[in-house]
């Protein structure tokens, strides 16, 4: 008893904290874990990244196809010098040549295409062999970067969406196959490990059981084996059938699914979007955003964090990171904002992959006296960034609510020792 009052009374202490922090941080919320970090995101991400793919022959060729994966969708290049593209060009050549899996060698090339070097050759013992270049190939050059900026735009697993027919199963099949998934079902309430099996039985007696499919993925998701749980889902991506595409729609949203959705190969799969609304029209503009909010999650679209700007925005505009053109518009005409500008994000502050910023002309009623609005994305005359400053409010309140969470995380493990 004396063991649940004090857990309970901490909770609460955590909670207050945790409120307390809400309220004073740009007035921002968080719908999920996922939301909006440090402007360099390549460090937050990369984990042992940069060693892998400096020294790739120290490392399993899985490991290097990971960090090239994460390259790809997360470092930007323009910096780099000729002879560290170089460098790296040998991991995402090892794997271009190398990699069983298609996708792992689309993206590989996709890599050595932004950061303009060819494949480097193969010596006589069938090892990558670094030739530099006398200077970048690239196929576009402007006086601001080299080979592009972003994340690979393409989605390699386009060519094999519905490519599988799907056939029927027989009556016996059906029998077999449901009275597994019943048991994988019941069995799943209390052990995610222990029904995975029984999904695969399921699917023994029927391969297209889209049901059995996906819920194979999320116990795999569940048990974190990620890589797996992307091949299930993989496997419905390539089925010609209505309701396996609507299963990939649903995982967008599945909390099961929670630590894979920033993984890249879930984002292509899915369609998955990292979203956040920032209301730019103070108190006149809060019933949009909250409407806003609703349509894009009525349409299964997850949106991590809804904030507040400081400063008046006079027009809505969805700004995206380079790759997400195609969600961009999506999500305009999921609003229904036929007139909404759909701008390019060229230099991100931000782990959002789309941001939908809310602005009508009333808002300058709400901010006499304070810097003019961006422009097209540019400062305008006398101005400060104002997407800048947005982003930053946005930054410090996740992170802030970020230690939030993990306090109350330390004070659940050790209230299960009391």
């Amino acid at each position: 008893m004396k063991r649940g009052i004090l857990v309970t009374l901490i909770f609460m202490f955590v909670g207050a904290v945790t409120s307390s922090i809400m309220v004073g941080c740009a007035e921002t919320t968080t719908a999920s874990r996922s939301g909006v970090s440090n402007p360099n995101y390549w460090d937050k991400k990369k984990g042992d990244c940069d060693t892998v793919l400096m020294m790739p022959y120290a490392y399993d060729l899985s490991q290097v196809s990971r960090c090239t994966k994460l390259w790809e969708m997360y470092r930007y290049v323009d910096e780099l010098p000729l002879k560290e593209r170089s460098k790296y060009a040998v991991a995402f050549s090892q794997v271009s040549y190398s990699a069983s899996d298609p996708y792992d060698k689309a993206i590989a090339d996709a890599a050595l295409k932004r950061i303009c070097i060819p494949r480097h050759p193969l010596d006589g013992n069938g090892n990558v062999k670094e030739v530099i270049p006398d200077s970048l190939e690239c196929d576009a050059v402007s006086n601001v970067s080299i080979g592009g900026q972003g994340v690979v735009s393409s989605n390699p697993y386009a060519r094999s969406r519905r490519q599988v027919t799907v056939s029927e199963p027989s009556a016996s099949q059906t029998k077999a196959a449901t009275s597994a998934y019943k048991k994988a079902t019941k069995t799943r309430k209390t052990s995610a490990s222990k029904a995975i099996p029984l999904y695969r039985e399921a699917l023994e007696a029927d391969p297209y059981y889209v049901a059995a499919k996906y819920d194979l993925a999320c116990a795999l998701a569940v048990v974190e084996d990620d890589r797996a749980a992307l091949k299930e889902l993989e496997d419905l991506y390539t089925w010609d059938d209505d309701e396996a595409e609507q299963r990939l729609v649903k995982a967008r949203t599945d909390e099961d699914f929670t630590y894979l959705r920033e993984d890249p190969n879930f984002k292509l799969l899915t369609g998955y979007v990292n979203i956040a609304i920032i209301n730019g029209a103070g108190s006149i503009g809060m019933q949009t955003v909250a409407n806003m909010k609703k349509k894009l999650e009525a349409k299964n679209y997850s949106v991590s964090t809804v904030g507040k700007s400081n400063r008046p925005e006079l027009v809505p505009v969805i700004w995206y990171r380079e790759g997400f053109e195609d969600y961009a518009n999506k999500i305009k005409e999921a609003l229904g904002q036929r007139k909404m500008a759909v701008k390019l994000l060229a230099k991100p502050s931000t782990s959002n992959d789309i941001l939908v910023v809310w602005g009508q002309p009333e808002a300058a009623s709400i901010g006499v006296g304070q810097n003019a609005p961006v422009v097209q994305g540019q400062r305008a005359q006398g101005s400060e960034n104002k997407l800048d400053d947005m982003l930053n409010q946005v930054d410090q309140a996740t992170s802030t609510v970020d230690h939030a969470k993990a306090a109350r995380e330390k004070v659940t493990s050790i209230g299960s020792g009391f």
